[in-house]
């Protein structure tokens, strides 16, 4: 059908983009491992991780909540309201979230276990992630794909460059090169985005799409608190047991193994929620992803364990190879992908999809923190990818036994 063409269509602006982009940001992340070390990598990593904590109150979910009901109808009107008030109310979250940031800067340091310098740079990514963020959702909301697809490399392409420049020019051979590449990517990507966005931006609140938007986003902030928690607390749980150094280890490994198969499943998903929102025949989209599924189970693990092999090499010396961690983290690609075809199709439903899988993320999060205190001190990074492992077996096993109750049947 016509909108078959049209979803392979954007598949591939999507895909050129993202292979584009990949290509500035795999050398970006190989090239900062190997100069920086384990240590300087690791801190680079923590900052990473403490932001994606601090972001939560900024963006409340309201990001995932306006591509739902943006893509379900397009209408010039509704769309600028939805979006209008979208951006004011995280506008008002992000500064209330500041100022509690700065008047318990010291318990949440201790939290943490982390130096005020980290902390500062901590919050200043988590405003800029959310900046970024906010602008890249809305173009998917809005269904503008081919305009997503071309600045996906632009906005790699300045912080393969920027980093270049800070490391030769600037001689900054630290944590601070990276971190200052990104920061400026997330920036000036973010306000090309905001040029394109202009006409949906006015000064106006809805009541009633504030109502809708906070109702949706809800569940997807609960959802959104438990991917931040399993998505991080494996590297501040490291770093609080064993050392920053292996942070930046552990982080090489993730990146290594997992990162060629969640770019395909990234590439899919992003053009897939949008238009699995207008899409009313959600049991033909459960057949579908059932079957990519399979696929992903047949190609994705062997596919992972090979790239990866080749792309820890390029990290260096430093970076030393081990099979068990090999095996675990294309394990957990693979588990990784799986729960995000699964957790978009949900999404995708409405209020009742997005329940299930808020309280397949909530289980999730339970899982890997408990196991994560329980298995690092004893096991290491073996530990974490494990706790992680499990975890998204979980979460995919509550959404499968939940697919009858949303009307989906085997």
């Amino acid at each position: 059908s016509s909108e078959v063409e049209k979803f392979i269509k954007n598949l591939s602006y999507v895909g050129i983009g993202t292979i584009i982009a990949s290509a500035f940001t795999f050398s970006y992340n190989i090239l900062a491992g190997r100069w920086l070390g384990p240590s300087e990598y690791g801190t680079f990593t923590l900052i990473q991780s403490v932001a994606m904590f601090l972001y939560i109150p900024m963006l409340l979910g309201f990001s995932t909540a306006m591509v739902k009901y943006n893509a379900e109808k397009i209408d010039f009107l509704r769309q600028r309201s939805i979006i209008s008030t979208t951006y004011i109310l995280v506008l008002l979250f992000t500064v209330v979230s500041l100022l509690a940031y700065f008047i318990f800067s010291e318990k949440i340091m201790a939290i943490f276990s982390i130096s005020s310098e980290v902390f500062y740079f901590a919050v200043l990514f988590a405003v800029l992630f959310v900046f970024y963020t906010l602008t890249v959702e809305t173009l998917r909301s809005l269904h503008m794909i081919r305009t997503y697809s071309r600045l996906m490399p632009v906005h790699s392409a300045i912080l393969f460059f920027a980093f270049l420049v800070f490391v030769f020019a600037f001689k900054e051979l630290s944590f601070k090169s990276p971190l200052y590449s990104i920061l400026l990517a997330y920036g000036v990507t973010g306000g090309i985005i905001l040029a394109f966005l202009r006409k949906y931006l006015k000064p106006e609140f809805s009541r009633e799409w504030a109502h809708k938007l906070h109702r949706y986003s809800i569940y997807s902030l609960m959802g959104g608190i438990s991917s931040v928690l399993y998505s991080n607390i494996d590297k501040i749980f490291i770093n609080k047991y064993i050392s920053v150094s292996y942070v930046g280890i552990y982080w090489a490994y993730n990146y290594s193994f997992t990162t060629m198969i969640l770019l395909c499943t990234t590439i899919f998903v992003t053009v897939f929620f949008p238009v699995a929102s207008m899409c009313s025949d959600k049991m033909m989209l459960f057949k579908r992803i059932k079957k990519i599924t399979i696929l992903v189970v047949i190609f994705g693990w062997p596919l992972a364990v090979s790239t990866g092999y080749v792309i820890l090499k390029l990290y260096g010396g430093d970076y030393p190879f081990d099979l068990s961690l090999t095996l675990l983290f294309a394990t957990a690609g693979l588990c990784i992908s799986i729960d995000q075809l699964y957790g978009q199709l949900l999404n995708s439903e409405g209020i009742n999809g997005i329940k299930v899988t808020s309280f397949a993320a909530i289980v999730l999060a339970l899982v890997n923190v408990l196991l994560n205190i329980l298995l690092i001190p004893q096991f290491g990074l073996n530990g974490a990818v494990t706790a992680t492992i499990v975890g998204y077996l979980s979460s995919i096993g509550i959404m499968l036994l939940n697919r009858k109750r949303l009307g989906y049947s085997n």
